[in-house]
């Protein structure tokens, strides 16, 4: 029976990939990252084609758009990686192009202000129409090409369930989310964006609890940063470095 063969793919050399801050200049490079970086079939479900725009370009601005807010929300951090202009893989025609992201909710934020940003009611809840001087209309429009239901009520709402009921009010560190462009995957561009929260969060006392969603594939360079399974609802899914007591690892006695 054969194997399966995993391409092996250069790693970047230190000094190659930079970690930094997401400006709003960034978003739409964000915006078309995220198409690229999560599967298709995924993204098919909850902004199905009939639904989307004709123009590829007007859907990643939309998206681009709606993450405006983010970054401006306190207790956050919102990092890219970029390649740095020594590497033999940057491409000075797009020197600002975003290869990897993390998105983190800190534990300065209250258990109502700890929400996936992705939801639609985030805006409601937070109070960005307000903020962002944006009419209800145009705010729908930006949602025009999602399935809303499928988006927030079937998907990242149920999600939200699972992890308050592991965090309840516990402060806590929260990845939503967390991606690489597929040509640079497997190069150690995840572990540096990783490494810039998980080092953030040990230099708290107590060191804090760091909580995420990630698919069966990707959960091995999650559990080399000390993050585990636990056992109980969303078993498949969730992932949580330093747990609360009332949490129980996966394989723990």
């Amino acid at each position: 029976m054969g194997t399966e063969q995993v391409e092996q793919r250069r790693r970047f050399e230190p000094g190659e990939v930079v970690i930094s801050e997401v400006t709003k200049d960034d978003l739409q490079s964000l915006a078309e990252g995220y198409y690229e970086s999560f599967p298709k079939g995924w993204f098919d479900s909850i902004e199905p084609a009939h639904l989307r725009p004709e123009d590829e370009s007007i859907r990643a601005k939309r998206f681009a758009i709606r993450m405006t807010p983010w970054l401006s929300e306190p207790h956050t951090r919102w990092t890219k990686a970029t390649l740095h202009p020594s590497s033999p893989e940057y491409d000075p025609s797009a020197p600002n192009r975003v290869i990897g992201h993390a998105g983190w909710l800190l534990p300065g934020r209250t258990a109502a202000e700890t929400l996936n940003f992705w939801r639609k009611d985030a805006s409601d809840d937070l109070g960005w129409c307000e903020k962002m001087g944006w009419t209800e209309k145009y705010e729908d429009e930006l949602w025009s090409g999602t399935d809303v239901n499928k988006y927030q009520e079937q998907t990242f709402l149920p999600w939200d369930r699972v992890r308050a009921g592991y965090m309840n009010s516990t402060g806590h560190w929260f990845l939503a989310p967390l991606w690489v462009l597929p040509e640079h995957q497997r190069r150690g561009v995840a572990s540096l964006l990783l490494r810039d929260g998980t080092e953030r969060a040990d230099q708290q006392d107590p060191v804090p609890p760091m909580y995420l969603e990630a698919m069966k594939d990707a959960r091995p360079i999650y559990e080399h940063f000390g993050f585990q399974g636990v056992e109980g609802d969303g078993a498949d899914f969730v992932m949580i470095r330093t747990p609360p007591a009332n949490v129980k690892p996966l394989g723990q006695k």
